[in-house]
């Protein structure tokens, strides 16, 4: 929507028992001006179970909800893929639609892009997150996968996966990812770094999913993992070759 300061996007698939309780707070965040300025937009994925006649509902009733329908599943990266070619502001955020972690967290995560961030992301694997409840594979998953991107890139970033995340326009624009599915949302951290943006994390916990299921499919998730992770440790050592192998001659640090 015109003049949007913040574009939100959430994909969903099947998520028609979760839509009241996400809209729920996103309400009570929209009341007390704690959204002020922002549009939702939904992309829905393919759902079969009513999710996309409820969200054409709700983007009725909401002059700040927008809603793109795919014709079919194309997964969750495809999803994020066309939020951010259907956003307009100037800071993108996005969002798990199960709520995961807590939608009241993003205003704070949007100041810390303007205190000189260009990507901020949930850290529940940050020492200072605390303990949540999510589901033990779904955090051996995420953890095991965000401790290999971390000493890959030898960097000080805890969590590399989650979706809760805001980014400056920039980022959004120049960023291209070529994942589908779940592995998206950390090819597209590891190749906002190589591109030099500033990426600073905001502790907090995870929680389990309340409604509905949970939609990774976790042999092609671990599939693509294992492919981005390549790529990454590839990318590393091109980068560190170039730095070393200056006009052709091996530079010796002395």
């Amino acid at each position: 929507m015109p003049g949007s300061l913040v574009t939100l996007i959430i994909p969903c698939y099947n998520e028609i028992d979760g839509l009241p309780q996400l809209m729920r707070r996103l309400h009570s965040m929209h009341s007390t001006g704690e959204m002020a300025g922002w549009e939702v937009l939904f992309i829905n994925d393919g759902s079969k179970d009513g999710t996309k006649e409820a969200l054409n509902v709700i983007a009725k009733d909401n002059d700040w909800v927008r809603v793109v329908h795919h014709d079919g599943n194309k997964g969750l990266g495809a999803a994020v893929r066309t939020g951010f070619a259907n956003a307009i502001a100037p800071v993108v955020c996005t969002m798990d639609s199960d709520c995961t972690f807590a939608p009241e967290t993003l205003p704070k995560m949007v100041k810390m892009l303007n205190e000189g961030a260009d990507i901020v992301t949930a850290s529940p694997w940050h020492p200072e997150s605390g303990a949540g409840s999510v589901h033990p594979v779904r955090k051996i998953l995420s953890q095991g996968a965000s401790w290999v991107y971390r000493k890959i890139l030898r960097n000080d970033i805890h969590s590399f996966t989650p979706m809760h995340r805001a980014y400056r326009r920039e980022v959004v624009k120049k960023v291209k990812f070529e994942s589908n599915g779940f592995a998206a949302i950390a090819e597209i951290m590891v190749r906002a770094m190589f591109h030099g943006f500033r990426v600073k994390e905001l502790p907090m916990p995870v929680d389990r999913r309340q409604f509905g299921e949970s939609k990774i499919n976790i042999y092609q998730s671990i599939t693509a993992h294992l492919s981005l992770m390549r790529l990454a440790g590839w990318t590393t050592f091109t980068m560190w070759a170039d730095a070393k192998l200056a006009g052709g001659r091996f530079v010796i640090e002395e």
